[in-house]
């Protein structure tokens, strides 16, 4: 529990301070806003999660009284700032509990559990101010006016490209935006924030105390009952759609890609526990990770190499692939998981 002691300890206080105050001017930044959580995640690994729930509790109170001096200098309605204090405010609790929450807050569940849970709470969040904000006359006129420029930059003296630009309207991208959002996007968005606040975090910690640990997913694995419900999820959003039944498809859009996505973590723990192993020569895996990178970056064959890796996931699930070698008899691996994503 947070106590006065914890709060006004030198050794603490100058930390959660400085955190506190990144993390505000991350926030104030358009790029720098992504990587608000990061000075409450470094917090929580170099020191401990009351460190960064003092910090939490500083910005909050820096960004409530910001909030009051921009209401007050531009004219902003109270509501709207609302929804600003409590995306900070759900988010920075959501990723504490994540990373390390107080013991009486585990409730004894394990840490991709938790990422799993805080991710779909946090991706409910995102919905509900992506769907408030297309509500507003003001935001859709002014993503009406983006759309339209942009439509009309890429106009060219290809006639065939200027019909096809020509049939596409400002409505049609709105409505595209929002079937993406409600169908995974924003589920998609909130593992990407906190998988990689996490992992930044994690490593810039080790780096300050000049350690080594695991930061990896080597030891990631899905239960194997996951498939399942993978299996389960495909052929009934196919149902759903066929039958136009649009919530039940939003829900099972979102379950299909929480399995793909716990699928393409283990992907990847299985490519990097073969690229950890003392076997591999370092020309190899230097080699390796800079196709990698190359691959990523290539339209096309960056989803060509994630549906890889997906597959190879799933593999898993019948294949003891990451089986270590032992004197006695073989043995499955564990089914379940030993370290959060």
């Amino acid at each position: 529990m947070l106590s006065l002691s914890n709060v006004f300890n030198r050794k603490t206080l100058i930390p959660a301070l400085l955190g506190a105050g990144i993390s505000l001017f991350f926030l104030r930044g358009a790029f720098l806003s992504f990587f608000f959580l990061i000075p409450l995640g470094f917090l929580i690994y170099r020191y401990d999660y009351r460190t960064a729930c003092t910090a939490f509790v500083f910005a909050l109170t820096g960004r409530f009284f910001l909030t009051l001096f921009t209401m007050k200098a531009y004219g902003i309605p109270f509501a709207g700032m609302v929804w600003d204090l409590l995306y900070f405010t759900l988010m920075a609790v959501i990723f504490i509990w994540i990373s390390s929450p107080p013991p009486f807050l585990s409730f004894g569940i394990p840490g991709s559990m938790r990422f799993i849970a805080g991710s779909c709470l946090g991706a409910l969040l995102f919905a509900i101010i992506f769907l408030r904000a297309m509500a507003s006359p003001a935001f859709s006129a002014e993503i009406t006016s983006m759309i339209n420029t942009l439509l009309s930059l890429n106009k060219g003296s290809d006639v065939v490209q200027n019909a096809l630009l020509e049939s596409i309207s400002a409505d049609m991208v709105l409505d595209m935006m929002k079937a993406v959002m409600l169908r995974g996007g924003s589920l998609i968005s909130c593992v990407f924030l906190f998988f990689a606040s996490r992992q930044i975090s994690l490593i810039l910690a080790r780096f300050s105390q000049r350690k080594r640990g695991n930061t990896t997913l080597t030891d990631f694995h899905v239960y194997p009952a996951v498939i399942w419900v993978l299996s389960a999820s495909l052929l009934l959003v196919v149902l759903a759609s066929v039958t136009k039944l649009e919530i039940p498809e939003i829900i099972l859009w979102n379950i299909l890609i929480l399995c793909v996505i716990l699928y393409l973590a283990q992907g990847f723990g299985i490519m990097q526990f073969f690229l950890s192993k003392a076997s591999t020569p370092p020309f190899l895996r230097m080699l390796l990770v800079v196709l990698f990178i190359v691959v990523l970056f290539s339209p096309v064959l960056n989803t060509i190499l994630f549906a890889g890796i997906v597959v190879l996931g799933i593999a898993e699930t019948w294949v003891p692939i990451r089986a270590r070698k032992t004197n006695g008899p073989p043995s499955t691996p564990e089914a379940g998981d030993s370290s959060g994503p």
